[in-house]
């Protein structure tokens, strides 16, 4: 990573991935992840899942709070990730944004992945995974964290993801 904290370019899958490898690797306490569209080559990679399973099982006190959207548009494509998530429920919890959520703020139309509220993943196009990666604290985490929190209060258990017992 760069020295001085500035954002890594990302243009696509590969990098997107790194950088989401990058903040499984360096988590200490926990994750959090909102985006509007699960896409398999982040969230169906065997070696993201392994990375985020490993984490977890090294330090079972890390939480991990995921806002996707409803589990009928993505289940499909990312078994992997439905099947972690039933395994390991009690440090992994998946949400769905309330329907009733206003969608003005760009925000939801992005991802943004924040590892112990500091590193940020800010995809810009998650569909196409361009955006920026910064490992450490800067002024964007904080608001970021608090749009997630905004919208985490709000969230709801999937009704789909609950037959899981999620």
């Amino acid at each position: 990573m760069n020295q001085d904290n500035q954002p890594l370019s990302l243009a696509g899958p590969e990098d997107a991935r790194q950088a989401l490898l990058a903040l499984l690797e360096g988590v200490r306490r926990s994750l959090h992840l909102y985006t509007p569209y699960v896409d398999p080559r982040l969230y169906d990679d065997a070696q993201v899942l392994d990375t985020l399973r490993s984490r977890i099982v090294s330090q079972p006190r890390l939480r991990f709070c995921l806002l996707l959207p409803p589990a009928a548009e993505w289940r499909r494509e990312c078994p992997r990730l439905v099947n972690l998530a039933e395994r390991l429920s009690s440090s992994m919890e998946l949400r769905t944004p309330a329907p009733d959520e206003p969608r003005e703020r760009k925000e939801f139309g992005q991802s943004i992945c924040l590892a112990d509220e500091a590193g940020l993943l800010y995809l810009l196009d998650p569909r196409r995974l361009v955006g920026s990666f910064t490992p450490q604290r800067v002024a964007a985490s904080r608001e970021m964290m608090n749009f997630f929190q905004g919208v985490w209060e709000k969230s709801q258990a999937d009704p789909e993801l609950r037959n899981l017992r999620l």
